[in-house]
């Protein structure tokens, strides 16, 4: 292995080619755009290997035990993690029962495994082989499903909704959900990408200057670790991704899945996104409608947060993308900052809007006593996980890279 001060690396955000000092201890960012490609802390492989190792055991743990429980009218009820799945697949909504299983639990271990194979691997003194090569990449994607924390936001959300019918009592897998979670954040935050790609073999890079744009110089960088690549080459030199993967950036694909996304929308508010059953009579509820209830009884602080992420969210963030798509054709660097900044945050914020799911799959999983009292999932809850899906997809294939490019009039 080279052993270099600095690593040639390519901006995903505005395509500038740019020397990342490697052992810096301070936050290294992008002179042309300002988005963070090194420096830092340095992470200790032990301490993380340590915080990855106890995450995933209480992630097991919590998957078993009772997470929380219920009485009314003389009748208890408890669940565990796992029922949020388990009751939707019950009701047939099997779409619905993998996206809940798979981004509160099964993406945050899959992620947790792969971070402990990689610094198991980093503490010995072989070579980075390609297995750990491929859980790197998969670190990088994984992190943007983990929702854990969403997660957890919605069962409290819930939790509040019935507190009035019920005594809710919280049992220990809820604790030991909230330690997860916690252990989770440290272990991501800790983890650095850039740094992992650092410690990589440097010398097969391709011949490139620093200071222009990639593009102006025959080059991409990967979507993945950011290394300089000819666009010759199928696979990137240092981290072996499919360079072909930077064609899902583009406005086209973007736009399509913004429309999609709106037009699922419709269906999400309109329709019931749950049932509730009480003494036998069923009464449908509409996202809104579970907003006024949770304001008229008192609870405006939640109403307001299930609110916000459940319609101002996804239409501000669908809206938002429409501006930036339009907006990129014009070039204007005086704005071009603070339109990348408004991405970021419309990027990062989409993935709250998940809550109500998670506020229909815990009611579903916890409040089922027959006619005496039950919840059942409606038809706005697929509509509405498909919206937030949909616009995180748009998200991650929108090209801030056209930002900067020169416009032609």
């Amino acid at each position: 292995m080279v052993v270099t001060t600095s690593n040639r690396c390519v901006c995903p955000d505005c395509d500038w080619v740019v020397d990342v000092p490697v052992t810096s201890t301070e936050v290294f960012k992008c002179p042309r755009c300002g988005h963070r490609l090194g420096g830092g802390a340095p992470v200790s492989e032990r301490h993380t290997l340590a915080l990855a190792l106890a995450a995933l055991i209480l992630a097991l743990v919590s998957l078993w035990l009772p997470f929380v429980g219920y009485s009314a009218s003389g009748v208890s009820q408890t669940m565990s993690l796992l029922d949020t799945s388990a009751e939707l697949l019950h009701f047939h909504e099997r779409l619905l029962a993998i996206l809940v299983l798979f981004t509160v639990w099964v993406v945050p271990v899959l992620y947790l495994l792969a971070i402990c194979w990689i610094f198991t691997r980093l503490l010995g003194s072989g070579p980075v082989g390609p297995v750990t090569l491929y859980f790197i990449r998969t670190v990088v994607q994984l992190r943007v499903w983990m929702m854990a924390d969403v997660f957890l936001l919605g069962a409290l959300v819930s939790l509040i909704k019935i507190s009035g019918l019920a005594a809710v009592e919280l049992a220990s897998g809820f604790y030991t959900f909230i330690a997860f979670v916690v252990l989770q954040l440290w272990v991501a935050n800790n983890v650095s990408r850039y740094q992992l790609w650092h410690r990589l073999p440097h010398q097969q890079a391709p011949q490139s200057e620093a200071g222009r744009a990639a593009h102006n110089q025959g080059l991409s960088g990967c979507v993945c670790c950011q290394a300089p690549n000819s666009r010759q080459h199928k696979k990137c030199w240092r981290c072996g991704e499919t360079l072909s993967l930077t064609r899902w950036r583009g406005w086209r694909l973007t736009l399509a899945l913004l429309i999609a996304a709106a037009l699922l929308l419709v269906p999400a508010h309109v329709l019931p996104v749950m049932e509730t059953t009480s003494f036998g009579r069923t009464q449908p509820n509409t996202i809104i409608g579970g907003v006024l209830e949770l304001w008229q009884g008192g609870d405006a602080p939640i109403a307001i947060i299930v609110f916000v992420a459940s319609l101002v969210i996804p239409v501000a963030k669908i809206l938002t993308l429409l501006v930036l798509l339009y907006v990129a054709e014009r070039g204007n660097d005086s704005t071009v900052k603070n339109r990348v900044v408004l991405y970021k945050v419309t990027d990062w914020i989409g993935r709250w809007s998940m809550i109500d799911i998670f506020v229909v799959a815990v009611l579903v999983a916890l409040v089922r006593s027959g006619q005496l009292m039950s919840v059942y999932p409606g038809n706005a809850a697929l509509a509405f996980a498909l919206t937030v899906i949909l616009t995180m997809l748009a998200a991650m294939t929108f090209d801030t890279r056209r930002f900067f490019m020169p416009t032609t009039k």
